[in-house]
């Protein structure tokens, strides 16, 4: 990201910046800033931006909505997820990417997160998991790094990604309803707060839950 703390100021300010945005859409419904399949640059909207419900893909927006509106959370990435049938492109997953303000609210919704993707393990399509993942965002500007949070709908083992995308769709509902069901508290869990480093972007382990 460009400016991690311009963009957090944003969101939790949003009078002080609402800058134009390009929003092009490609024929496999990517929304970025070329209309392009694959990963591309799309520019950080906030909820206050007039653009926002635009520049969120259709099948991620409900994910985006609660963790947004009902956990009152700053959103960094989504995506819809793509199959690209007739392109040499891998399949994406549906996903939602989490910015935490600091370190308690790392904390916090870490452990709902967890306890939110426990509870709905048997209520998914056997196609898809659900996943919480850490990860680290590299500020373009100071070349720090936060600690974010990545909830991710993923295809099942044994399942190929034309059932995932069959599915998935049935395992978002279920999800969110799990989400709307949970909000961060003091309620902890085993997730711990890492510190914010000045290395690159690392992708940390995935923890998922599977069907029981």
């Amino acid at each position: 990201m460009r400016d991690v703390a311009s963009f957090l100021a944003g969101w939790d300010h949003p009078d002080t910046n609402r800058p134009h945005v390009r929003l092009r859409t490609s024929s496999h419904g990517n929304i970025n800033t070329v209309g392009m399949p694959g990963v591309h640059e799309a520019d950080d909207l906030n909820p206050a931006h007039p653009k926002w419900r635009e520049a969120i893909e259709p099948g991620v927006r409900s994910l985006v909505d609660a963790a947004t509106r009902d956990w009152r959370l700053v959103t960094y990435d989504s995506c819809q997820g793509h199959l690209y049938p007739g392109l040499d492109l891998p399949p994406s997953e549906r996903r939602v990417g989490i910015l935490p303000r600091d370190r308690t609210e790392y904390a916090r919704v870490a452990a709902a997160l967890c306890r939110a993707v426990t509870a709905v393990a048997t209520d998914l399509p056997a196609e898809v998991q659900v996943a919480v993942g850490r990860a680290e965002l590299t500020c373009e500007t100071t070349g720090r790094t936060s600690p974010v949070l990545d909830l991710a709908l993923r295809p099942s083992p044994g399942h190929g990604w034309p059932a995932y995308f069959d599915a998935v769709d049935a395992a978002t509902r279920a999800v969110v309803d799990a989400l709307r069901r949970e909000r961060p508290t003091e309620v902890g869990c085993c997730c711990p707060a890492p510190q914010t480093t000045a290395s690159t972007i690392e992708e940390a382990e995935w923890v998922a839950s599977r069907p029981r």
